[in-house]
């Protein structure tokens, strides 16, 4: 079972570049279609290897910051308050 979350354009997320945020059994991955929009970044970190994960609330949405033993991150913007804590628990769990 897999949970996607997207960045919420009425927080400031881009309409035609969302940022996802996709949990999968093992890893947590990132993506974004770039901004010529003809393919896609990403970041993948394994669940196991996470050491935080930060929420920063903006009055417009919050951002997600998950670091990882690694040195790798990932920093999401522009998501709902809801998604974000929903995030956040499935990764500290």
């Amino acid at each position: 079972m897999h949970y996607e979350f997207k960045s919420a354009i009425t927080r400031g997320g881009g309409i035609l570049t969302p940022e996802r945020i996709i949990i999968y059994e093992k890893t947590v991955t990132w993506k974004k279609r770039n901004k010529m929009l003809i393919g896609v970044d990403s970041i993948s970190i394994a669940l196991d290897k996470i050491s935080s994960v930060e929420l920063d609330d903006k009055v417009w949405g919050v951002d997600i910051t998950i670091h990882s033993f690694g040195g790798n991150s990932i920093f999401a913007r522009c998501f709902t308050a809801s998604d974000a804590k929903k995030i956040k628990s499935l990764l500290t769990n």
